[in-house]
Parts: structure tokens; C-alpha cells; sequence
């Protein structure tokens, strides 16, 4: 994967993805559902036989989608107005990417 195509999904895809999961009202089973697919992406990391690699830090960053939409659900339930819901919205899409600016930090500072 070239550094173009990685750029693209983190940046763009991530955000995206948020935003698709978060762009209706929730209601206690959709909340039920998004705990369940959170949990079952962490169990899928933790539980796995083979060596951690991509494929498991794909599965935590997808965890961590879910539950940065499911946090901006929740507040959306909360907050009534557009303009409230706009940047609630905006700022959970925002969020999707910080594990990658904390890696990038890790592995600038190990060298």
C-alpha cells in the first residue's frame, strides 16, 4: 500500500465511515448493535492466534470508529439544535484519526 492510498483511508475513509454510522437518530437497539460490533472487533484482536500485524491494527482502528460514532450518537441524542449537531458531528469525524497521529508521533520520536 503506497503512502497516497494509506492517506486516503485514514483521512478521508475514516471520517466518512463515522459520518455513515452516525447520520441517523439512535435508538437503544442501534446502540446495542454498535456496542456489539465494537466488542466483537476487539475480541477479534485480542482472541487472534496469529502475529499482530495489519490486519489487527485494521480491526482496533475500526473498533475505534465505532465507538468515536457511537459517543456522537449518544451526544446527538442530547443536543437539539442544527448547528449543535453540526459540530458534534464534525468533531467525531475529527477524532477517527487521532491513533494514526499518535502512531506517526510514536515512530517519529523512537527514530
Amino acid at each position: 500500500m503506497s503512502y497516497m492510498q494509506a492517506y486516503f483511508l485514514v483521512f478521508l475513509g475514516g471520517p466518512l465511515l463515522m459520518l455513515l454510522l452516525a447520520r441517523n437518530e439512535a435508538s437503544m437497539l442501534s446502540f446495542v448493535l454498535g456496542v456489539g460490533v465494537v466488542a466483537a472487533a476487539l475480541a477479534s484482536v485480542l482472541f487472534s492466534k496469529s502475529a499482530p500485524g495489519l490486519g489487527s491494527l485494521g480491526m482496533l482502528w475500526l473498533a475505534w470508529i465505532g465507538t468515536v460514532a457511537l459517543c456522537v450518537r449518544a451526544v446527538m441524542r442530547r443536543i437539539k439544535t442544527k448547528r449543535g449537531v453540526a459540530l458534534t458531528k464534525s468533531l467525531g469525524a475529527m477524532a477517527t484519526v487521532i491513533p494514526w497521529l499518535g502512531l506517526a508521533a510514536a515512530d517519529w520520536m523512537a527514530g
